[in-house]
């Protein structure tokens, strides 16, 4: 017997159409803005900012000038190295709730943000991959514990973009530390970085061909470790190389070349877990005249140079000399120059003038961030 429906019926199956027919045509603009936060908030994965202002823990008007402060924050071009440190003034201003830091990030290396110890429900972090003009968000923290983690997972340099916003009045200081770690275990069991002695780019052959890797010397029999999870592609004898094994990291889409080893306790099609042994430290193939150690390469499209993937953990940054907030003037003594970061060699904004009021925003090494009173912000050394 065929199925009846009812009008309710109907408008149950009708409504969710006529609604999404309204968001794609771009109908009211209010109901369009409406839609967009139900989605995002149903299916999405909206950012603890977001859900934060979804709440409207203040009236409109103060949080238009809080999204104010953190798009102006977007749109500043300081820039920072890494590791990097700077303490930040407790400000109950909303123009100076938001602050960014322009960065590059190396491959094979993960970003940590942290803004200290114990937690600050009323921080916001955000970190954005830069395009050109386009700013894509790629990691936010927990506002329960102000920590982020993000891996470049590029082959080149990666711009990144972070900001940092407090909650409108809230008057937190705080203290932001940025550092990066490898993203890939060593792979010589017990050593580290300070082992590599033949790098990326050293001719061989008399200049017939260049290094494409970094040699790990080690003594022989030392374990090599599975730098990371996946599966090994292959696994030979013979050549230049002598006794290899190539590792396949499906996550980031790179093979691992282990060549010269003693020994070899894989198979191909085998997979390990990071830090499985694959086998033992030689000097097999063309490193028979060598002392034993590991040449190893990463490939994706052709050789790139390992070193990156290598280092050790940033080492801790420095603290700032002087505490932020206690600069309201530029001295009268002196040249002070606002520069894009914090380095005496950086790019020049403007030089400041004596007397000058300013805002003591943070500070990071001897330099202090500042802004003026026409809305300029960059770095300055009043020593």
């Amino acid at each position: 017997m065929p199925r009846s429906y009812t009008k309710r019926s109907y408008w149950c199956l009708l409504l969710p159409l006529l609604v999404v027919g309204v968001y794609l045509s771009g109908g009211c603009t209010n109901l369009r803005t409406g839609l967009e936060r139900w989605v995002e908030k149903t299916f999405g994965t909206a950012s603890p900012r977001e859900r934060y202002t979804w709440s409207k823990p203040y009236d409109a008007s103060v949080l238009a000038r809080w999204d104010s402060a953190y798009e102006l924050a977007r749109r500043d071009t300081l820039t920072t190295d890494l590791p990097h440190l700077e303490a930040v003034a407790a400000d109950t201003a909303i123009s100076a709730s938001a602050l960014a830091w322009r960065l590059w990030l190396p491959p094979g290396r993960v970003l940590q943000v942290t803004a200290g110890a114990g937690s600050f429900p009323n921080l916001f972090g955000e970190l954005y991959r830069l395009d050109g003009d386009q700013q894509e968000l790629v990691a936010t923290w927990d506002t329960t514990a102000t920590y982020l983690s993000y891996e470049n997972q590029q082959l080149d340099e990666e711009p990144l973009l972070l900001v940092v916003q407090s909650a409108p009045f809230a008057n937190l200081a705080y203290r932001l530390t940025l550092t990066t770690t490898p993203a890939l275990l060593f792979p010589v069991a017990g050593g580290d970085a300070g082992d590599i002695r033949s790098f990326w780019g050293a001719s061989r052959d008399g200049g017939s061909r260049n290094h494409e890797g970094n040699d790990i010397f080690a003594a022989r029999g030392t374990p090599l470790l599975a730098t990371t999870e996946g599966r090994i592609s292959s696994v030979r004898e013979g050549g230049l190389g002598g006794k290899t094994v190539w590792l396949r990291d499906g996550g980031r889409r790179l093979n691992y070349y282990y060549a010269h080893l003693d020994s070899q306790f894989v198979t191909a099609g085998q997979y390990v877990a990071r830090g499985d042994t694959i086998g033992l430290v030689g000097n097999t193939g063309n490193a028979r005249t060598t002392p034993p150690h590991l040449h190893f390469g990463i490939y994706a499209g052709g050789a790139h140079d390992p070193l990156p993937f290598l280092l050790g953990p940033d080492a801790p940054p420095v603290p700032p000399a002087t505490a932020p907030g206690s600069v309201t003037r530029v001295p009268d003594l002196g040249r002070h120059y606002l520069r894009v970061a914090p380095e005496s060699g950086e790019n020049i904004i403007r030089e400041l003038n004596g007397g000058e009021v300013i805002e003591d925003l943070a500070t990071t090494g001897r330099f202090h961030r500042v802004r003026t009173q026409t809305g300029e912000t960059g770095y300055v050394n009043f020593d």
